[in-house]
């Protein structure tokens, strides 16, 4: 009986070495998921960082060509009116002279 007693003492010890390793495992374990958790939620931030930079480039992009486009058609209005005012100036010399011929026919 005894040497039964010694042998299951022997068996315990051994079992509670074993579970502490398996707890310093564990342990292990739970610090590697604790990182691991940590940089998931850094890579959603940068992620999240990532995606404001391309709405505030496309944004930024969309307003460069709306203003692009606005001085265009202002370039366009200020050559329609530059033409305009010529061919209003060409119809006055048209009409000078015409004045001028009827004042010499006088």
């Amino acid at each position: 009986m005894g040497i039964e007693i010694e042998k299951l003492k022997k068996e315990n010890l051994s079992l509670t070495e074993e579970i502490a390793e398996l707890r310093k495992i564990i342990q292990t374990y739970e610090n590697v998921l604790k990182l691991n958790e940590q940089e998931l939620s850094n890579a959603y931030q940068i992620i999240a960082m990532y995606e404001n930079i391309v709405e505030y480039s496309r944004s930024e992009l969309k307003l460069a060509t709306e203003t692009a486009q606005a001085r265009e058609n202002a370039s366009q209005l200020s050559r329609l009116e530059l033409m305009q005012a010529f061919e209003k100036i060409k119809q006055l010399e048209e009409e000078n002279k015409r004045l001028r011929a009827q004042k010499g026919n006088a």
